[in-house]
Formats: C-alpha cells, structure tokens, sequence
C-alpha cells in the first residue's frame, strides 16, 4: 500500500503552479491584486458615451470593463499609478452610474458599491441621469452629467487571467472550500496510513517475541524431574 503523501504533494503543486498562472491580458496592462489595469488615452468622440467607453474596454480584453473601485487601496493605486506612470488627464470618468429604481449607485461591471470618495456636494442636488468622475490629482469623486463625462481617455480594468477562467463570480468560496476539504481528507488518510503501519509492525514485534521466550523452570518441574531420576 503506497502511503498517499504524493497525493498530497502533487494536490499542493497543482495549487501553487494555478495560483502562479495568474496574469494580465498583456504587459500594457499593469497588475494590482487580483485585477489589471490600461489608460486608453484620446480614443472617444464628443458624441462618444458611457456605452462606446465600456466597449473600448472590452475590445481590448475579454471581461474587462470600465473601472469600478472596490475599496480605498484600490483607490490609491489608482491615484499613484496617474501620478507616476499614466500621467494622464486631471478628471477619468468611473463606471458607475446613478439607478433611480433603487435610488443608489452602481457599478456597471455590477461590482457591490462597498467604498466611496465623494468631494463634499449638497445633499439635496438632482441625480437623474448622473454618473462619476475621479479627480485624479486626489482621488476624489465627483458627480457629473453621465452627457458631460471627460473623453479625453478611458481606465479599463479586468480580473486576472485566471480568475476569470476557474473562479467565475458567485463560485469563488465553494471552490476554495472544494480545496481545503480535500487537503483535510487526504492529510487524514495519510495519518491513518501512518498510525496503522505503526500498529502492525508493533504487532508482529510482539508475537515474534512470544514465540522465541523460553519457558521458566519452577520448584515442582525440578521435583519431578529428581523422581523420575531416582526411579530409574
């Protein structure tokens, strides 16, 4: 029987060389985490909108899709990554988009809305027909006329490479609890493998001893054994 630590090894390399494939649709695009990042510069008409932004994206990445920022990190790279490599334009439009039906903004890549960085604006201003814009000096948000977004280039962003292909949206957990219950099933097989090669050799050790003890001589064998001697 053929202990199944190779089994688990092999499982173990399977996950480190996946995790190691991950990468970005090509080196104009610049990794951040889990997702990749382009600024397509002067590529939108005047008459241009949100909609032809968004196809821009996905013509030059399967996935991808106008930016859309999940927390402040995000935020800040972004922010430095215009500072120091993109040095572009001082407003990028965001992709994000004001649904009246449930009164609340959204990501058009349908990310959940779990962070903001809005510049201070009156509460009470109309938001029909409203998206966002980044200043990208700061990092600060504002809400524009989604008719009035800057065109002057478009931040497009999308999931890792692999990501997209073995961690689809909404199956992410269950994969990953999929992976830690087989590791735990196999490391159990392995410790029962182990523990039950332990117990038979120490099984065999022990009737291997019995069989070769010799037999204690007591008063009454030495006894008999003078009588037999006397009668003869």
């Amino acid at each position: 029987m053929e202990p199944p630590f190779p089994a688990l090894l092999c499982l173990l390399g399977l996950l480190a060389t996946a995790s190691g494939a991950a990468e970005c649709p090509s080196s104009a695009w610049i990794p951040f985490r889990s997702s990749c990042y382009i600024f397509i510069q002067g590529t939108l008409e005047e008459s241009d909108n949100i909609d032809e932004a968004r196809n821009l994206c996905k013509d030059n990445a399967s996935g991808a899709d106008i930016i859309s920022i999940k927390n402040k990190d995000e935020n800040t790279f972004i922010q430095e990554t215009f500072k120091n490599h993109w040095q572009g334009p001082d407003y990028i439009s965001l992709g994000m988009f004001f649904d009246t039906d449930d009164n609340a903004f959204k990501w058009f890549d349908k990310s959940e809305m779990k962070f903001t960085n809005w510049i201070e604006e009156e509460s009470n201003e109309e938001l029909l027909n409203t998206c966002a814009s980044m200043y990208t000096k700061s990092g600060e948000w504002k809400k524009i006329s989604c008719e009035d977004l800057p065109r002057t280039g478009t931040l497009c962003k999308t999931a890792f490479a692999y990501e997209k292909k073995y961690l689809p949206d909404k199956t992410a957990l269950t994969t990953t609890l999929v992976i830690i219950f087989t590791i735990v099933v196999t490391v159990s097989a392995a410790l029962f493998w182990f523990l039950y090669k332990r117990n038979m050799s120490s099984g065999a050790l022990c009737i291997t001893h019995h069989s070769t003890a010799e037999m204690p001589y007591s008063d009454e064998t030495v006894l008999i054994d003078e009588e037999n001697e006397y009668t003869a």
